[in-house]
């Protein structure tokens, strides 16, 4: 139990770094106890969701403005060998879905405005001197994605497929602005503000209205309650 809360207090956020993003750092601990995982849910449809995980957590709603869509991740403990199970309801509309995820990993379970759960596996490389930037394809009938700075046009990710995700290190910068593009159209210019030393950045492409959108959400921790 007490290492468990040792988990807890060392995944709680870090000072904000500055700029518009206001990025907070992710503190990670050493490892996971065998059989553990982290896991988030994003919202990927049109309407605000409410997620109620089997047994791992509280119900949580996720909404549809940018940041509010994405849950902080979870401890999710037991994972080996079972699927995990989660209701979700909308509109007066309500499905139950199932996902597996592997020991020691961080994933993300998009729910599709279906309903429908597909985890993800994430990349969660961690480094106090460099940036970390995800980049996550969630734009139905999006076959191949891409992540581009602006102006410019220069990719930083390509190829990217549906319900799939990719991610790198990258420097320090003080203002960078993207675009996110498929065959189905691109984005508006999304400006990240500040990325900071340290910091975990995901940025989305999902279409929920038919029409491509991006943005950008802080990876975040919650703290383990027993």
């Amino acid at each position: 139990m007490d290492r468990l809360r040792r988990i807890g207090a060392g995944v709680l956020l870090a000072a904000a770094l500055c700029g518009p993003a206001r990025a907070q750092t992710m503190l990670y601990p050493d490892r996971l106890p065998d059989g553990y995982a982290y896991v988030r849910f994003v919202n990927t449809g049109a309407e605000p969701v409410t997620v109620r995980p089997a047994g791992f957590g509280e119900a949580m709603t996720l909404g549809t403005e940018g940041a509010a869509r994405v849950s902080s991740y979870r401890v999710v403990e037991g994972v080996a060998g079972r699927d995990l199970e989660a209701q979700v309801s909308a509109g007066g509309r309500s499905g139950r879905g199932a996902f597996a995820v592997e020991p020691g990993s961080f994933d993300t379970v998009l729910v599709g405005p279906d309903m429908a759960l597909a985890a993800v596996r994430d990349e969660a490389e961690v480094s106090q001197t460099r940036a970390r930037l995800s980049f996550y394809n969630a734009a139905p009938g999006c076959a191949a994605a891409t992540l581009q700075l602006d102006p410019g046009g220069r990719a930083v990710f390509a190829g990217v497929g549906p319900s799939a995700m990719r991610g790198r290190a990258v420097n320090p910068a003080a203002k960078v602005r993207l675009r996110a593009a498929c065959s189905t159209g691109q984005s508006a210019a999304l400006d990240l503000g500040e990325i900071g030393a340290g910091g975990q950045y995901s940025v989305w492409l999902m279409a929920p209205a038919g029409k491509a959108t991006a943005f950008m959400s802080v990876n975040a921790i919650a703290p383990y309650l027993r």
